[in-house]
């Protein structure tokens, strides 16, 4: 069976990497509001876990903060498959 998504969870957890590695660079949300073109509150908004950011916005966090884009997705976006479904589902 495919692996359920809880999107408040990740959006949550994108938040807290957001926040965590904005803190540990020792940007202020001002600056990576600068740096990104997101604004002040919206940014606040993602840290916070009440907003799910669009696809554009996403990797301009990424880039600025240089976070592993390939390792949250296949983290948190790419559906996990289970065992059982790979013997039962034909490859396309």
């Amino acid at each position: 069976m495919a692996k359920k998504f809880d999107d408040e969870a990740l959006k949550r957890e994108f938040g807290t990497i957001i926040r965590t590695k904005r803190q540990k660079k020792q940007i202020t949300q001002e600056r990576l509001s600068e740096l990104t073109g997101i604004t002040v509150v919206y940014l606040r908004n993602l840290e916070n876990g009440h907003y799910t950011a669009t696809w554009i916005i996403w990797l301009r966090l990424c880039t600025v903060l240089e976070l592993d884009v390939q390792g949250i997705q296949k983290k948190y976006i790419v559906p996990q498959i289970d065992k059982e479904d790979e013997k039962t589902q034909p490859l396309h």
